[in-house]
């Protein structure tokens, strides 16, 4: 969570207001009326030792601070969490900091795609920065963080949410993100924000989680949800979610009056987003120093669970779960030549391919072309600028994604 000093509690809500630009797109979200027995059985399987896991291990990193040579063990280590879940695809979204004091190259933004299966071109985003804050030194490479509450137990609830997720089919494409520097300015979420207006990406909805794991004693799990006027629909979907799904918990919008985090990013260029939260009112006390661990500042890991149900809910449904439910994983062979390509490249499966798509490292779909079922075709490369490319490829047996060089 990004800190600012003494910002008046109606100033900072009508700043955020007048800051976000209009949306880009315009989208309905869905009205939940009753539980989906399968979310819930999903939302059920959430599990408080996997959490627990990831918070551990995040907090292991003597600091995660975007300037430290330890911030690049973090992102390997998550990039390989994705792998092992089975994601279509991870991208790396590069980004330089311009602030004075830090160095211009930091890790990078991490994009774990589950490409969608009726509109690919359609995003669901979930996403939390996985580096941490302590100001009390100055080499960044020794000063200890743990970054337990902020904000490993954001990162914990997304990995979950990919971990179970990534097995099944949706009508849109998911995206689980995390984002660095977060700390010093929101600038790896900004930087991909901004990425993605330029390329006109349409992303229905984005979902923030930053700090979910403290809860004053004596009080009960209660979400603080951070919004905008301008995204009260995707806000209206998220309590009627929570209405139906947890009636007992309750759920308001609240600002924070010292401080900001990664859903502004977005708002920012244009898209839906929102922040669930804990208490504003009382946050932990911890954030920013040593002290940020597990037990003192993640004091209640039911309210990290709480917390990640509900994110794993509601991109669930606002994605399109489809009613085939988990996919099995079948080894599917793929030859793609030349690579790097420049006027042409041909693709040859094992298996009768339905559709082809080509899509940029934003996520956004290039071009799609539709086979029917062959085993083989060519697709004109010629009017790609040079660079990196996903080609996703659909069979009858299920999606394989493969990294293209055009030049």
């Amino acid at each position: 969570m990004k800190k600012l000093i003494f910002i008046i509690l109606l100033l900072v809500g009508g700043f955020w207001a007048s800051a976000q630009a209009p949306h880009l797109f315009e989208h309905t979200y869905p009205v939940v009326t009753e539980e989906n027995p399968e979310i819930r059985g999903l939302m059920d399987s959430v599990s408080i030792d996997s959490i627990k896991a990831n918070i551990e291990h995040l907090c292991s990193y003597h600091n995660r601070r975007c300037d430290s040579r330890h911030i690049y063990d973090v992102q390997n280590w998550l990039i390989s969490r994705y792998q092992d879940f089975g994601v279509d695809t991870v991208i790396l979204h590069d980004f330089k900091i311009h602030k004075e004091g830090f160095p211009e190259e930091t890790a990078d933004n991490i994009i774990a795609v589950k490409w969608g299966t009726k509109t690919p071109q359609e995003f669901v985003i979930c996403g939390a920065h996985y580096d941490s804050w302590n100001s009390d030194g100055t080499d960044p490479d020794t000063i200890r963080s743990p970054g337990a509450d902020d904000n490993a137990s954001g990162v914990a609830g997304i990995l979950e949410t990919a971990r179970f997720l990534s097995h099944y089919t949706f009508d849109r494409t998911l995206i689980f993100a995390n984002w660095c520097a977060e700390e010093i300015g929101l600038l790896g979420s900004a930087a991909y924000a901004a990425d993605c207006a330029a390329q006109n990406m349409d992303i229905v909805g984005y979902f923030n989680l930053d700090m979910t794991g403290y809860l004053e004693e004596g009080s009960d799990i209660h979400v603080h949800l951070m919004y905008t006027t301008q995204d009260s629909l995707i806000a209206d979907f998220v309590y009627n979610f929570s209405h139906v799904y947890f009636p007992e918990m309750p759920i308001c919008q609240q600002w924070l009056a010292w401080g900001d985090s990664d859903y502004s990013s977005f708002n920012r260029n244009g898209y839906p987003a929102v922040h669930p939260f804990e208490d504003v009112h009382a946050s932990s006390p911890f954030i920013h120093s040593r002290n940020d661990v597990l037990g003192l500042s993640v004091n209640n890991l039911e309210q990290c669970k709480r917390f990640t149900e509900l994110n794993l809910g509601l991109v669930a449904t606002l994605a399109g779960i489809n009613n085939d439910g988990i996919t099995e994983t079948e080894s599917i062979n793929v030859a793609m030549y030349p690579n790097p390509a420049h006027e042409s490249v041909t693709i040859l499966t094992d298996d009768n391919m339905l559709d082809v798509g080509i899509y940029n490292l934003l996520g956004q779909q290039i071009e799609t072309m539709a086979l029917g079922g062959t085993s083989k075709c060519t697709l004109n490369t010629s009017d790609l600028a040079s660079g990196v490319y996903v080609v996703k490829i659909r069979t009858e047996r299920g999606i394989v994604a493969k990294q293209l060089m055009v030049y």
